[in-house]
């Protein structure tokens, strides 16, 4: 079986699964776990690399507006490869290539795949989705028990580490230039560690939110988690929270109650990582890990 997996997290999920040598290419996001390190990579980005936060808002948003795709797929390579399964997502067509544009490649023929090349789109935005969308890519590859396995093992990992509850209000912003509040399946994550979701609910997209809002629900705690970034790089916008002088008289701020974390391994992609973050989101906050600690500089 050849496989083209257009989504991080079904890269993932495919590896997890020990099919890691069936994987023809990947999209140009897809960084995990090493084994896929060297795979072809089928998809390329509009946005240019190093652009920062405001930046990237403002062309993602004109882009949206005018109905330029941000990504684009090597119609020759995906012709040479000719795979039998597609998996890409139907979920943000800011995040990566979504259905719509690979049906659409497909429907002007600019690529001559085989009728049998079976295309399935992942849209899982909580936990339990998420588990649905594994038992799918089980069942297409014919991996079903493996993908059953996978899932009962996270559902006793859940209950594991989701026994506190009421340790104050949460707030994980996913983007901070202008400010967004995390949704889809990380207000469930924050639940999970025993928080409250202060602004977003399970299943809700992501926002942009103001800074009057921030303040408005005063949250006990705040968490950067901005999309496509890892640790090191959260942990220095943590400084743009302290310099904003709209917001950095919160108590949250004031006490040094920021924290920041790898979004792109453990918030931002829907496979089941997501348990780690919830657990890296207590043992940050409930442990004061130094690790995730931003203090002011």
């Amino acid at each position: 079986m050849k496989i083209v997996s257009l989504l991080p997290a079904a890269t993932e999920i495919l590896c997890d699964m020990g099919l890691a040598e069936y994987i023809s290419a990947v999209s140009h996001e897809c960084d995990y776990p090493s084994t896929i390190k060297n795979k072809i990579k089928i998809t390329s980005s509009i946005i240019p690399n190093n652009t920062n936060q405001n930046a990237i808002d403002k062309l993602v948003k004109e882009a949206v507006k005018n109905n330029i795709p941000l990504y684009a797929v090597d119609n020759e390579q995906l012709n040479t490869i000719n795979p039998d399964l597609i998996i890409t997502q139907g979920l943000c067509d800011v995040c990566s290539i979504s259905e719509d544009k690979i049906q659409a490649t497909l429907k002007n023929n600019l690529c001559t795949l085989s009728s049998s090349t079976e295309v399935i789109s992942l849209n899982g935005i909580t936990f339990e989705e998420i588990c649905q969308d594994i038992l799918a890519i089980g069942k297409a590859v014919k991996k079903e028990e493996i993908a059953r396995k996978m899932i009962k093992e996270a559902i006793l990992t859940k209950y594991k580490i989701t026994k506190e509850k009421n340790r104050g209000s949460l707030l994980l912003l996913e983007w901070i230039d202008p400010y967004f509040s995390a949704g889809h399946w990380i207000p469930e994550q924050i639940e999970m560690a025993g928080f409250i979701s202060s602004i977003g609910k399970k299943g809700e997209k992501s926002k942009q939110i103001s800074a009057e809002e921030i303040i408005k629900k005063n949250p006990d705690y705040i968490g950067l988690i901005c999309c496509g970034y890892n640790l090191e790089e959260n942990i220095l916008f943590s400084q743009k929270i302290y310099q904003d002088e709209r917001i950095n008289h919160l108590s949250a701020i004031k006490e040094e109650r920021v924290f920041a974390f790898d979004s792109n391994s453990y918030f931002s992609r829907p496979s089941l990582r997501i348990l780690e973050g919830v657990k890296q989101l207590k043992k940050a906050i409930l442990q004061n890990d130094k690790k995730f600690h931003c203090k002011r500089r």
